[in-house]
């Protein structure tokens, strides 16, 4: 029986290979990180307002102007088509019927093209290549099929060693490509010792970029641009400062720097530091209502949800997905009422206290 996100976690396993389970749930090096991302959420506790009328619930809120009915977002994951053949067109579809918004990755299995059609809330997250007009033309492509914005993930000068994938010698499945890449020489991973995807990174990531190519991509995309991977409050002033739309606090699920600080520790300081007007989500290691509570009591608009998609998306597809998002929906409202807060503007920093 599943009733939690942990269930769907313990079978995803069962119908993909070792290496696969490796690559989605893989940390890097030591994975101190990945484990702290979600073991931090024990270290703050919930202090309850009683005596509130909390017999309606509003969980919806507003992105960059647009409306959803809760404060979920699906983040960005690869290859998803390694978990089920649809992949991301069952993401895309799912979000769509719970009304939230999809971020397509770069390195998905389904196109830009492809997925669009499913949903009119979706962002694009942009690895930016070597080669600038690979970048442009995705930037062009995104702009056409009407996303709403550009998701640029920061962290990713070159990409952070995955033991797990170097010893599974992980490499994507040859019935696969990425849709994004097709007639490229990035479509496919050639055959490379340890993981394929330290070859991918060695040709496909820019580790000269710097702040100010928030701006050329604002320009070249003519979309909002958020900013990925940030943990610092510097870091966080200055992306504002060159024309960033929102951030995203990330550690990148713990896949990139590892004992990196968890994202959850960063909501306060970052928040503090950008002021009250500002867009900021979260993700790393949200899995329980609780989580999204404290994520917005600390002072992010809106958490993403990353590998527990993946869980639901290998259960069931399309309506594994939507599984997962109903589950912790569901667990934000008892989350709410337990608190005292009828809709999220309710829930305050005076909900949390730090063990």
């Amino acid at each position: 029986m599943i009733v939690n996100l942990f269930d769907l976690e313990k079978k995803f396993p069962e119908n993909i290979s070792e290496a696969i389970a490796g690559y989605y749930g893989s940390g890097a090096r030591d994975e101190v990180t990945l484990k702290r991302n979600r073991s931090v959420f024990n270290e703050y506790e919930l202090l309850p307002k009683l005596l509130r009328n909390v017999s309606t619930i509003d969980t919806s809120c507003t992105i960059l102007d647009l409306k959803i009915n809760f404060p979920i977002l699906i983040a960005p994951m690869a290859m998803q088509s390694m978990a089920h053949p649809d992949g991301e067109l069952a993401t895309s579809k799912a979000s769509k019927v719970s009304n939230t918004i999809m971020t397509l990755a770069t390195s998905s299995n389904k196109s830009i093209e492809e997925v669009s059609p499913y949903n009119d809330k979706l962002f694009f997250q942009l690895y930016f290549a070597k080669d600038r007009k690979i970048t442009e033309e995705m930037l062009l492509r995104c702009y056409e099929e009407k996303y709403k914005a550009i998701v640029f993930t920061a962290d990713a000068p070159r990409l952070g060693t995955r033991e797990r994938d170097e010893k599974n010698f992980f490499k994507m499945p040859d019935h696969l490509t990425l849709g994004n890449f097709k007639g490229t020489s990035f479509e496919k991973f050639d055959d490379y010792e340890g993981s394929s995807m330290n070859m991918h990174s060695e040709h496909l990531f820019d580790p000269t970029l710097t702040f100010e190519i928030i701006s050329w991509i604002k320009e070249k995309s003519k979309l909002p641009v958020l900013v990925k991977g940030i943990l610092r409050p510097d870091d966080a002033v200055n992306c504002f400062k060159n024309g960033a739309d929102g951030l995203i606090i990330s550690n990148h699920g713990g896949r990139q720097l590892d004992t990196a600080v968890p994202t959850l520790k960063q909501i306060l300081p970052i928040r503090q530091a950008v002021g009250n007007d500002k867009l900021i989500l979260v993700d790393g290691g949200i899995r329980r209502g609780t989580d999204v509570l404290k994520c917005l009591a600390l002072g992010a608009n809106a958490v993403q949800l990353g590998r527990p998609i993946l869980w639901g998306l290998g259960y069931d597809g399309q309506k594994g997905v939507e599984l997962v998002l109903n589950l912790i929906h569901k667990e934000l409202i008892e989350s709410m009422v337990l608190t005292g807060c009828k809709n999220l503007k309710e829930i305050s920093s005076d909900l949390i206290t730090k063990c």
